[in-house]
């Protein structure tokens, strides 16, 4: 597990690097005596208010905003300390030392193979016997050669080896490990990418870790419509945002980003000026976005399909944002009309109609609470104390803060209850949850590891489950085990060794090579071995969870009985025996 910096080498560090260079490469800087000054990058304004000092520290006049090049760079960047300090180090040409614990080393070759990939793609959109249909098909979609420049986009030909022979001298290897290029079944390797408009995806500081691959034209042979790189030392896809760099590369200050689906709505929308868009890398937007996008914006914007699939993806988003949402931070909602996505919505209507609907977005709190409501009577009793109960676990994940305290009222309104009752009971449920996530991980320790082990050793085990199953496994999963079924589910032909190389470097990658050099019984590692393990873990889950929200009940009867009938759906188990009383 990677040690601490030591802080010898991070004065060092900010003694030894420019910042006036540092700073001058993001904001146009004119010498002031001394010093230096230019319109600062932290807030909109006309008149410089901004000084950068050659002791190595910058402040503005205008906001407050002040620091060393490593703070400049962590606030602009939206970098975590070790990542500010990293680029720095890279600038210097050195290597960022470790007190106790062994660095994670990324080969800082992969970016210069994945820039190489990145620049042979866009020459073939310009230059390839093939790319006229894919050039066809960006104009017909309404991009400009502008657009396409400012997002790098680029082309895949047709064939197997095309990028595997121009960048023959990086190495069969060093393309693996970039993800450039996938291994058949016989050993043979062939280019991932092919006969798709190719988008790179870029990291904070505008290097490209990956991209993503559109298919175009009416064939697809059954090829999957968007394909993206696979997990490498750089490129993580639960993780990553499509179009953040561009978003803050166009605007001096952003503080709005829109969240939207897949690349094209990304590029259609900066065509037409709205620069701010943002998308997933084909997965529902979780925790792990909202964290990384609130550190560059105080308001994101979600813009959702209007059907029953978008609202449901909407309302997985609130709980996957509501630990998140600390002071400052507004979260709201757009739901786009039938049959629309961004794409076709501002091509037909214009930017100024896509911007209302931002401008007109729903709060979180209210779409919240709008939800909750569908399919109860308020004026009954048992619905009242349905929509409470209902609400209050979801309200008691949101940080302490003004957004709770408005949800309670409104609740408490709702409701007809006492609010002093109301935030006492989510003062206690947070207590519960604390406690009973301790109790449940040591519940499930052993089922977890079992199944880990099974799956390292003989990663394809896991196609004894079907499809269903497999989802449900990977939604329920926690921890390490999560991590490991996600990688899978990218990677179904993975081997043990594949699954280790991923998280080199990763902190868990010792207990997984552990798990891999155990001894395993004759006949064991099975596919219903597998199947058996995981069908256990997945009902000691949901009946855990269900305890949890009987615990949290009571002594309503109304809720109890809500809640026995979803046990027995859920598990086909009449579990009130066991229920905590």
């Amino acid at each position: 597990m990677p040690g601490r910096i030591p802080q010898s080498f991070v004065n060092s560090l900010i003694e030894r690097v420019d910042i006036v260079e540092v700073v001058g490469s993001r904001v146009q800087l004119k010498k002031a005596g001394a010093n230096h000054m230019g319109l600062c990058p932290f807030h909109d304004e006309k008149t410089p208010s901004f000084h950068v000092y050659p002791d190595g520290h910058y402040h503005c006049f205008g906001c407050g905003a002040h620091g060393t090049t490593i703070g400049f760079l962590m606030d602009l960047d939206a970098l975590t300390f070790p990542e500010a300090v990293e680029s720095l180090a890279a600038m210097l040409g050195v290597e960022v030392p470790r007190e106790g614990g062994e660095a994670r080393r990324v080969d800082p070759g992969i970016y210069e193979v994945l820039n190489a990939a990145s620049k042979q793609f866009k020459a073939w959109l310009r230059h390839h016997d093939e790319a006229p249909s894919a050039v066809a098909y960006l104009k017909d979609r309404g991009l400009s050669g502008e657009v396409a420049r400012d997002f790098g986009i680029g082309f895949a030909p047709p064939g197997w080896q095309g990028l595997k022979t121009a960048l023959a001298t990086f190495g069969e290897e060093r393309l693996l490990a970039a993800g450039l290029l996938a291994k058949g079944d016989t050993g043979r390797t062939y280019d991932r990418f092919r006969q798709r408009i190719v988008f790179p995806i870029c990291d904070a500081r505008g290097r490209v870790i990956g991209f993503g691959g559109r298919i175009f034209g009416p064939e697809t042979d059954g090829q999957p419509k968007y394909l993206n790189s696979p997990e490498t030392d750089v490129f993580h896809k639960g993780q990553e945002v499509y179009g953040l760099f561009e978003a803050r590369r166009a605007r001096n200050r952003l503080d709005t980003v829109v969240v939207v689906e897949g690349y094209m709505d990304v590029v259609a929308l900066a065509q037409y000026g709205i620069r701010n868009a943002v998308a997933t890398l084909g997965t529902a937007i979780g925790e792990a976005h909202f964290a990384r996008l609130y550190k560059v914006v105080d308001r994101i914007v979600c813009c959702f399909d209007g059907d029953d699939a978008g609202r449901e993806a909407a309302w997985k988003a609130v709980n996957a944002a509501f630990p998140t949402l600390s002071a400052g931070r507004r979260l709201d909602f757009v739901f786009l009309p039938d049959g629309e996505d961004p794409d076709t919505l501002v091509r037909k209507q214009g930017a100024d109609a896509f911007n209302a609907l931002v401008a007109e977005a729903a709060s979180v709190g209210r779409y919240f609470l709008e939800r909750l409501q569908i399919g109860l009577d308020l004026g009954t009793v048992d619905d009242r104390a349905t929509l409470g109960e209902l609400a209050l676990p979801l309200i008691s994940q949101l940080p302490d803060g003004e957004l709770r305290a408005v949800l309670l009222r409104e609740l408490a309104r709702l409701t007809r209850t006492d609010l002093a009752h109301l935030e006492q009971r989510v003062a206690g449920s947070s207590s519960r949850r604390a406690s009973s996530a301790t109790a449940r991980s040591r519940t499930e320790s052993k089922l977890a590891t079992t199944l880990l082990k099974l799956l390292v050793r003989r990663p394809q085990t896991l196609a004894g489950l079907d499809d269903s199953e497999r989802r449900q496994l990977l939604l329920a999963a926690e921890g390490t085990l999560q991590e490991v079924l996600r990688f899978l589910a990218e990677q179904p032909q993975a081997d043990t060794t594949t699954l280790l190389g991923r998280f080199v470097g990763d902190p868990v990658h010792p207990q997984l090579a552990s798990l891999a050099a155990e001894e395993v019984l004759p006949g064991a590692a099975s596919e219903n071995d597998c199947r058996d393990c995981a069908r256990r873990y997945l009902n000691e889950r949901n009946l855990q969870l269900l305890r949890d929200d009987y615990q949290q009940v009571g002594t309503d009867d109304a809720m109890r009985r809500h809640l026995d009938a979803k046990r027995q759906q859920t598990t086909g188990v009449d579990d009130r025996q066991n229920a905590p009383m």
